[in-house]
């Protein structure tokens, strides 16, 4: 792949470029961002967030889609179904 997806108790899930290692996008959450994934496609990313949230973004523009809430805890991991 072209690139790497990376997640950090920096509130911060990173879009990095796998050739050269340049930081691509910065995605901003309000706390430690536990995990995050490319969709198949890799037009969407999810992150699983302490702040007991699953954030959805758009890859190329880094935007933030929609924001999944409900859990009453942290949330450990999150991803995208197979059949897209």
């Amino acid at each position: 792949g072209k690139y790497i997806l990376t997640s950090s108790s920096d509130e911060t899930a990173r879009i990095w470029n796998a050739t050269d290692g340049t930081q691509v996008k910065t995605l901003r959450h309000k706390n430690w961002v536990n995990c995050c994934a490319f969709s198949f496609d890799d037009k969407l990313i999810v992150t699983a967030c302490r702040d007991n949230t699953v954030s959805i973004w758009d890859t190329q523009s880094g935007q933030l889609k929609r924001t999944l809430a409900g859990h009453s805890d942290n949330v450990e991991d999150a991803c995208f179904s197979v059949d897209g």
